[in-house]
């Protein structure tokens, strides 16, 4: 008996905390007629999680109620850290960045020209070299997935504004 009532605190404190695995949240936005302009990675991202949302596209940009561009997306690679004794480097970042615009069908700007910014760091191992480029494109994958979960909260709180 005390098991399962300690169980059951524990499993509301862990709830209360608002504690949520990674990735297991979805984001509920209600708006219906969306159209999502562009063909990059991140668009495709974008519309993925909208359509886990639960919301319907448009088909084109002419009958849709909100129109969502996505632009300049692109990567950006520096080096974080070099090893004192050797040199070489042994830590990179990786920056993703695109632009958004959102405007509603009559053409009025709901969000103009917004920065999209999302950052990760690996370390860099040069005896691993292939396995580094797998990394690499692993991570350029979640950073996408992060940057399209940023434009549907952006958008969610641009449209629960207007309300």
């Amino acid at each position: 008996m005390k098991a399962r009532l300690l169980l059951i605190y524990i499993l509301l404190l862990i709830t209360a905390c608002g504690f949520h695995l990674r990735g297991s949240q979805t984001t509920m936005i209600s708006v219906d007629n969306i159209f999502i302009n562009g063909d990059s990675a991140l668009a495709k991202e974008v519309k993925s999680q909208f359509t886990n949302a639960g919301t319907s596209f448009a088909t084109s940009s002419q009958n849709a109620s909100y129109i969502v561009t996505l632009k300049e997306s692109h990567f950006e690679k520096s080096v974080l850290s070099v090893s004192p004794t050797t040199g070489k480097v042994e830590e990179y970042q990786i920056v993703f960045q695109a632009k958004m615009d959102a405007m509603r069908a009559d053409g009025t700007y709901i969000i103009e020209n917004e920065k999209i910014s999302v950052v990760r760091d690996f370390a860099f191992d040069e005896n691993a070299v292939l396995g580094e480029f797998s990394e690499e494109s692993i991570i350029q994958e979640d950073l996408i997935r992060r940057a399209a979960s940023r434009v549907l909260r952006r958008l969610q709180a641009s449209l629960s504004s207007l309300k």
